[in-house]
């Protein structure tokens, strides 16, 4: 089964070149990775919302690691546990987190989100935008500006609505490109990728083992193997040159986040705490 794909230009984009613009990787769609949870087809929360973090974290605190999908509605829906003022805004807020990470732990990539998070709460914002990342391909569409991006750089939000644009020819008016644009612009300050408020600057992330052990599954999930798992997408999405990937790894190995077997050039890892999930989509 053929696992990478790479996307072309159909049209010129002036700030930013389209030879690198559309060089971005990503798993091809199979039935196996859509029930593990990635999402491929057009379409995604950032076309209202930003990745929603300060929700996120508000919900895994109110519901119990084991909860049923319902639990997880009520929490939002009857509980409030949100804090929005409307029933409306509760649903939409609702259908909106579902569309980025599930909200249900027969989804395996929001069980492994959930146990990560229990080991280190403070890699949820990039636990959180890797998940984003892999279920919404509007906010994904938005990824390569920033890859581009040197640090200290400024990082136009109208660069981002081009990218949109470009990889989804037609399907989107420009008052929602601009949209998603800022919401995507919004979520990779979130992530720490941007700052400043208005005039968004790029700066370089240093996430954590736990985050990496993620990157590093959702890697090896997608047929990134061997010496390659170090430069896999979602690697990318978090900072890490195939160096300090590897880095990163080996300090996984040693906290027991992970199985590093290392021989020359070849790489072997697994995955115990995740076994089971990465079973489902052998």
């Amino acid at each position: 089964m053929e696992l990478l794909i790479t996307l072309h230009a159909r049209h010129e984009i002036k700030s930013v070149p389209a030879d690198n613009l559309f060089s971005v990787k990503f798993p091809a769609a199979s039935p196996a990775l859509k029930a593990f949870g990635l999402k491929f087809s057009a379409g995604g929360a950032h076309i209202s919302r930003t990745m929603m973090l300060t929700e996120l974290d508000a919900v895994l605190a109110s519901v119990a690691i084991g909860s049923s999908v319902q639990v997880y509605r009520e929490a939002i829906l009857d509980r409030n546990v949100l804090r929005k003022n409307t029933d409306s805004t509760r649903k939409e807020s609702l259908r909106r987190l579902r569309e980025l990470y599930a909200l249900d732990e027969a989804t395996p990539i929001f069980v492994i989100l959930r146990r990560l998070h229990a080991l280190d709460a403070g890699s949820l914002p990039l636990l959180a935008l890797q998940v984003a990342w892999a279920r919404d391909p509007l906010f994904r569409a938005t990824s390569q500006p920033i890859f581009d991006a040197s640090e200290g750089e400024h990082v136009a939000t109208p660069v981002l609505a081009q990218a949109l644009g470009s990889l989804f020819p037609g399907q989107y008016s420009e008052m929602s490109q601009a949209q998603t644009a800022r919401n995507a612009a919004s979520s990779w300050t979130q992530s720490g990728h941007l700052v400043g408020h208005t005039h968004k600057i790029r700066q370089r992330i240093k996430p954590s083992a736990v985050a990496a052990t993620l990157a590093l599954f959702l890697g090896n999930l997608t047929g990134f193997h061997g010496a390659m798992v170090f430069a896999n997408p979602w690697c990318r999405v978090l900072d890490l040159s195939t160096d300090r990937a590897r880095s990163l790894a080996q300090e996984a190995h040693r906290s027991g986040l992970l199985n590093l077997r290392a021989i020359g050039d070849v790489i072997e890892l697994s995955f115990p705490l995740f076994a089971e999930i990465q079973g489902q989509v052998a």
